[in-house]
């Protein structure tokens, strides 16, 4: 990756505003000064927890804890290294960026990917000239026509024709394009027989997929009639700029609606997701060829936290496997099934019944737990008392997937109503097949169930008193000089203590977000929070709450000393060390003594 030029990466972060960045993703309203509030768009949320500074350019959410300045945001929602997020946020405000010398091969690589994307660019725009203009085309127009995408949905799709033949290669070699950069785009492919490069794709309708940055990185492309030799669908295979596994084809459009929290729905085609977005239903994505895997659902979980599966009732039961139910619990996604109709798909509902009934057949849709079980007693005879004993053990098998104890609970009663059995009868079963343990990762905190904000006392001073120092930088500074990194408890506040007395000493007025962006991600995220939390109005009796809150702090750090004074003191033997018994009793008494005035002058404040 090429290095940009650090002032540059400075100059960006502070003209970008990050107010219009962020209302691109979820709604802000302005709460006082320069202070923004919104859903958050990293979490499940139904009240507005993000706050967005932007006069500081931060935000930071109080439900989940994500937090920092611009580029992190960029990072966070757009899934991209650090930078890939300058470069994004370039073209998004159009900033020109300057790179530094680099590698060779460095250079090389950024070169090839540039190049790939913007054959992609040019094959996107002779594609859908071809689609729009030439006679070969007649066969996809009408195709798509009965599909009920005409000329404009075709434009706002970018939809095409691939004439065949070479007529691309042709196109792009005269665009200046090598034969090198064709192959690795996979837009062209080379003849076994003289060496000559030939198209990817031809005769075939074209759907170009942008990723969820608007770069054009791969194409799905459909044979016009059943009896054309080839597949259904060809897909560009894995390239520089594609991975099949981590794009999926309507994302760009969709994204938007996601970040205001709208659920995800996943269905099967290119087609699908038109026909959808058409009839009003604007979230629909697809995968570009592949299974639905874990790469797409973590690449949703950026944008949402619902997912609804609308695929016939045979594929949507294939995905409420085991694996199904692990991921949305590891991933804390909420997945629903919303199977259509034998036979169709959302084009020929809509087609057929008009945009409304598919809109129904979404609200209609089901968890997927409920999804699974429905469709395992519906395959199964409950005629008999044996046969109702079969279903349940099939129903338990189908209800341990769930690493939930608590819904797994309740789905029991579900099932029991389905069977018609006393629902005792599951719940024994189910007791006696043991339900799955939770995984490493669970364990392991792989799932966010919202931030506790029950700290201890002691963690509660400490953020407070570094509230303080970053936000009333000025009036706190005395009462720095009073205490030492040494009484934080955490690595993170010590080293944001160690940076807010550095200002101090520096007199500088409050702590630079410049700087502070330059701290542990841990420690920034920790400058992020206590800054945007920080209660803007006068604090009354400002000079007595930073007594109260310093001392606090000191009588905590004495009192953690103390503790391991007694514990040392007790493993001396006052007759063998007598020395050493006598000194650290001295130092226990002086820390002791330290307490008791300590906690006289907090009562003498009060």
């Amino acid at each position: 990756m090429a290095k940009i030029n650090d002032e540059d990466i400075d100059r960006l972060r502070d003209t970008a505003d990050i107010v219009e960045v962020i209302s691109g993703y979820t709604q802000l309203k302005k709460s006082g000064g320069s202070t923004f509030k919104g859903l958050c768009t990293f979490h499940s949320d139904k009240t507005p927890s993000m706050s967005v500074d932007q006069a500081k350019g931060l935000f930071f959410c109080f439900g989940c804890g994500e937090g920092g300045n611009i580029y992190h945001f960029v990072q966070k929602m757009e899934n991209l290294d650090f930078p890939d997020a300058v470069e994004w946020l370039a073209r998004k405000t159009g900033f020109q960026l300057r790179y530094e010398e680099q590698r060779p091969g460095e250079r090389q690589a950024r070169g090839l990917k540039q190049r790939i994307v913007a054959a992609n660019e040019e094959a996107t725009k002779f594609f859908h000239k071809a689609l729009m203009d030439s006679p070969e085309a007649s066969g996809a127009r009408q195709y798509l026509a009965s599909r009920g995408f005409d000329r404009e949905v075709a434009a706002s799709w970018e939809l095409g024709y691939a004439p065949g033949r070479d007529s691309l290669t042709k196109h792009l070699t005269g665009k200046g394009f090598t034969h090198e950069e064709l192959l690795k785009a996979n837009l062209s492919r080379k003849s076994d027989r003289d060496g000559s490069l030939y198209d990817a794709y031809r005769q075939r309708i074209i759907f170009p997929t942008r990723s969820h940055q608007g770069d054009v990185v791969g194409f799905g492309a459909r044979k016009l009639l059943e009896s054309d030799d080839g597949p259904k669908y060809l897909n560009t295979a894995e390239t520089p700029v594609f991975q099949k596994s981590r794009v999926m084809y309507g994302l760009l459009k969709a994204k938007a609606t996601l970040g205001k929290g709208d659920a995800a729905i996943v269905v099967e085609g290119y087609t699908d997701v038109i026909a959808l977005h058409e009839a009003g239903i604007v979230q629909a994505v697809a995968t570009n060829g592949v299974a639905l895997g874990e790469s797409h659902f973590e690449l949703l979980k950026k944008f949402t936290h619902r997912l609804v599966l609308m695929f016939d009732a045979d594929t949507a039961g294939k995905g409420a496997t085991e694996r199904g139910f692990d991921l949305q619990h590891k991933l804390g996604l909420e997945v629903l099934v919303a199977p259509l109709p034998e036979g169709s798909d959302p084009a020929d509902v809509v087609k057929n019944d008009g945009a409304d009934a598919l809109r129904k057949i979404v609200d209609a849709a089901s968890p997927l737990m409920e999804f699974k079980l429905q469709q395992t007693v519906a395959k199964l005879s409950l005629d008999t008392p044996e046969a109702k004993g079969r279903a349940v053990r099939e129903v338990v098998e189908v209800l341990g997937w769930h690493p939930d104890p608590v819904a797994r609970h309740e789905y029991v009663f579900m099932a029991a109503r389905l069977i018609g059995v006393d629902s005792d009868a599951i719940q024994r079963t189910l007791g006696e097949r043991g339900s799955r343990p939770p995984s490493e990762s669970d364990r392991a905190g792989g799932v966010d169930t919202g931030r506790d904000r029950r700290f201890p006392g002691n963690v509660k001073v400490e953020r407070e008193a570094l509230q303080l120092l970053v936000t009333r930088t000025q009036q706190a500074g005395p009462w720095a000089r009073q205490i030492s990194t040494a009484d934080f408890t955490a690595p993170a506040r010590r080293e944001l203590f160690d940076a807010a007395l550095g200002t101090i000493e520096a007199g500088a007025s409050e702590l630079p977000v410049e700087d502070a962006s330059k701290l542990s991600p841990d420690a920034f995220s920790l400058f992020t929070e206590l800054s945007l939390g920080a209660d803007d109005h006068p604090i009354d009796d400002l000079e007595g709450r930073l007594l109260e809150v310093f001392v606090r702090l000191k009588v905590f750090s004495l009192e953690r000393d103390i503790k391991r004074r007694r514990a040392t003191l007790q493993e001396v033997n006052p007759v063998d060390e007598a020395g050493k018994h006598d000194e650290l009793f001295t130092e226990l008494v002086g820390l002791e003594a330290e307490r008791r005035d300590l906690l006289r002058r907090l009562q003498g404040a009060a």
